[in-house]
């Protein structure tokens, strides 16, 4: 028998195991050779081809990868069971917070992770938009494709009610609208640090004073009402009791409200009385042309002096508690009037006893009668005319200025001025003539008229 070539002998040695190790890289090639399902961005693709890892197979799909996008498997691990792979491809996603936008480019479909990701804190009254319309975080959006969301955050509300702090969060706009969605009630009397349409920024510390029950005493009657007032005074403002003038109350206005919310408020009022002693003035005369004569014009009006004495009261709830006389003192002194004596003559015409008369002056008299026979029968008279019907006679202080002078007497008709008398002291006094058969007893009062032409001389003031 025939010895084998030592070379032969080695490859009869050495061809099994590389056939066996040829055979089982066909085997492991086969078994990541084959078809396989895509899932990209939500979309179902299908793929044949040879890959060991779930991103040769990708690529080899013509899918591009980004360190953000996410694939299961995982890209660079051998896979040698998955043959549906997924891929969520990484997108720019634009989140609006106010005039300020973030963006982030991720392949995660959860807005809250997306919120993460922009380093915004989620809050449970955060707002989420998408599209104009709030979204739950929780739940995913469409993978693959460009996102504009919008964040509003929650405003928070630090609210202090006495010792106590209450946190909540909310989306109102302004202060009462966020009490009332947190379920808090304040009645109208409690005191708000901030008003309620006050709006509500992104962190906002109100504190609330409760109002408490208030007793104010008045005048022997009680007021309750409610007040958050620190003091005496801002409570009696509340109530629509707020002090006055001299009022006072006990505790006084600035001190803080007693335990037991008792007030007294006393109302002082003041009575000032004014007594008045007159001090009379005097006057002068002086013609005044632009005066009717036997009229008194006011040229320069007198005024009176007063002194005055000043009487103050005080009175508390109406009850006299003091009483302060000041004075007397001049309020000021008399000031002499000046009178106008009227001079200016003004003729006119009156109808008596249907005759009709033309004078310049009529004067009120005290008439008296006389005749012949009651002067001893003498018909003599002062100017030499005879007694008879017509004669008048008057005072000698008259009959110098007037004499002659034709008058008119109402009941008696006309006459001159041709006598004196004695007359009657303190009244301006006429007596009428009369023959004896035709005698008239006068004893009244009556009109004297000084009638036309109007004489030369004509005193101003009858004496």
């Amino acid at each position: 028998m025939q010895n084998d070539h030592p070379i032969k002998l080695a490859f009869k040695s050495l061809w099994l195991p590389a056939l066996l190790v040829v055979c089982g890289l066909l085997l492991i090639l086969a078994q990541f050779y084959g078809n396989y399902t895509l899932l990209v961005n939500g979309g179902v693709r299908e793929a044949r081809a040879a890959a060991f890892t779930s991103g040769q197979l990708l690529q080899a799909a013509g899918y591009a990868l980004q360190p953000e996008d996410r694939v299961f498997p995982s890209p660079n691990k051998l896979n040698l069971t998955h043959r549906t792979i997924v891929l969520d491809q990484a997108r720019t996603v634009t989140i609006q917070v106010g005039n300020e936008q973030k963006t982030v480019f991720s392949a995660d479909t959860l807005p809250a992770n997306l919120l993460a990701e922009a380093q915004l804190r989620l809050y449970p009254e955060d707002l989420l938009l998408w599209n104009g319309a709030p979204i739950d975080p929780a739940q995913s959006l469409p993978p693959g494709e460009e996102l504009q969301l919008e964040f509003v955050p929650a405003k928070k509300v630090a609210l202090q009610i006495e010792d106590s702090i209450q946190t909540f969060f909310t989306q109102q706009k302004t202060l009462s609208g966020a009490l009332a969605e947190a379920g808090i009630r304040l009645r109208p009397e409690d005191a708000l640090s901030q008003p309620l349409d006050s709006e509500l920024s992104g962190d906002t510390q109100v504190a609330v004073r409760l109002a408490r029950e208030i007793t104010v005493q008045q005048a022997g009657k009680q007021y309750t009402g409610l007040s958050a007032a620190e003091t005496v005074g801002e409570a009696l403002r509340d109530l629509g009791l707020p002090l006055q003038n001299l009022d006072y109350s006990l505790p006084d206005e600035k001190e803080p409200i007693p335990a037991d919310g008792q007030i007294q408020v006393v109302r002082v009022s003041e009575e000032i009385l004014l007594q008045t002693e007159e001090t009379a003035y005097s006057n002068t005369y002086q013609d005044d042309p632009n005066a009717e004569l036997d009229t008194i014009s006011v040229l320069v009006p007198g005024q009176i002096g007063l002194v005055v004495t000043r009487e103050r009261l005080r009175l508390e709830d109406g009850v006299e508690k003091g009483k302060m006389v000041e004075g007397p003192w001049k309020a000021s002194d008399p000031q002499d009037g000046v009178l106008g004596r009227g001079t200016k003559v003004v003729v006119r015409t009156e109808t008596i006893n249907g005759e009709t008369i033309e004078y310049w002056r009529k004067v009120t008299v005290y008439a008296t009668s006389y005749k012949p026979s009651s002067q001893g029968g003498g018909t003599g008279t002062a100017s030499g005319i005879p007694l008879t019907k017509g004669i008048i006679a008057v005072t000698r202080a008259w009959y110098l200025g007037m004499k002659f002078q034709p008058v008119y007497v109402p009941g008696y008709g006309r006459g001159i001025i041709a006598d004196t008398g004695g007359g009657i002291p303190g009244r301006y006094w006429i007596d009428l003539g009369y023959d004896n058969e035709n005698y008239e007893s006068w004893h009244f009062w009556t009109t004297l008229y000084f009638l036309t032409p109007v004489p030369s001389y004509i005193p101003v003031v009858l004496p």
